[in-house]
């Protein structure tokens, strides 16, 4: 995974230049910017893992800035600490967490504490969503439902066509990104369109449930490679979502499929007994 990526928003040189310091010392990729609408651009574009977000600003107030982008689906995953050199009471600090702040520091900022509540944070979150990486591994091996392709007895897809499933991987990963582009810029990529023909795809060529979480499972991993902490969280909460509805469709396709087969099969004389998918003599 690429190293976390941290913006300092602070219209102070001096305190700026000593976070970047200590952060880079610390392997951190750092950035920086001395506003608040600075700050929201910066993080739009560039999706920092974590924000050191001072509260008085130049422009607009940090409690502001940090409501701003805990309202934004684009920018809601990114960790933000807040910093005030103000005497703050009970109640401010209780205004910065509902504004959707992680953290709340006091100057001056001993730079060892800053340093552990940025690694506290970050590895949290990380762990967090490695977990959740990992949890796909321990899905249970046998399949949940009698319709599907394992019934066949064949092989998971991964060890039997590596070609095709890594094919079918890089697919999945582009149906994640749209999933994103969806509901960030609240377009219509007829996702659910997609979804329902990459479910017959799969049907087509006897996939089961298992095929589709390692599907799912290899996909993230790529995603996670590539971007920020904050983004491949992103994937995960779309892809809780996908890989439901993919799975639906597998199932509806498999329905159909021994629904159609019944149906041929009467029409040779056998009877059906009422039981979904059953022929007796």
């Amino acid at each position: 995974m690429n190293r976390f990526k941290i913006l300092i928003v602070d219209d102070d040189l001096d305190i700026a230049g000593a976070f970047s310091h200590i952060l880079q010392l610390a392997d951190y990729e750092v950035l920086s910017a001395p506003t608040g609408r600075e700050c929201l651009q910066i993080a739009k574009t560039d999706h920092p893992d974590l924000i050191l977000l001072d509260v008085r600003l130049p422009d607009l107030n940090g409690l502001e800035v940090c409501r701003r982008i805990k309202a934004d689906p684009e920018m809601a995953r990114i960790v933000v600490i807040i910093i005030t050199g103000m005497r703050i009471s009970k109640d401010d600090e209780a205004e910065g967490i509902e504004a959707g702040a992680d953290a709340y520091l006091n100057k001056p900022v001993h730079l060892r504490t800053l340093l552990a509540h940025v690694q506290t944070l970050l590895r949290s979150r990380h762990e967090e969503t490695a977990r959740e990486i990992d949890s796909l591994e321990k899905f249970p091996r046998t399949p949940y439902t009698p319709i599907a392709a394992q019934s066949f007895g064949l092989t998971l897809l991964r060890e039997s066509l590596p070609d095709l499933f890594d094919e079918l991987v890089q697919h999945y990963g582009d149906l994640l990104d749209l999933a994103l582009e969806q509901r960030i810029y609240k377009v219509n990529n007829r996702l659910s369109e997609s979804l329902r023909n990459f479910g017959d795809q799969l049907g087509f060529i006897k996939a089961g449930p298992r095929d589709v979480v390692q599907i799912h499972h290899a996909a993230l991993l790529k995603k996670a490679a590539n971007v920020t902490v904050s983004k491949s969280k992103a994937y995960i909460e779309e892809g809780r979502l996908i890989i439901l509805e993919l799975m639906g469709n597998l199932v509806s396709y498999y329905r159909n499929h021994t629904l159609s087969m019944r149906v041929v099969n009467t029409s040779d004389g056998r009877k059906d007994d009422g039981r979904q998918g059953e022929i007796y003599e």
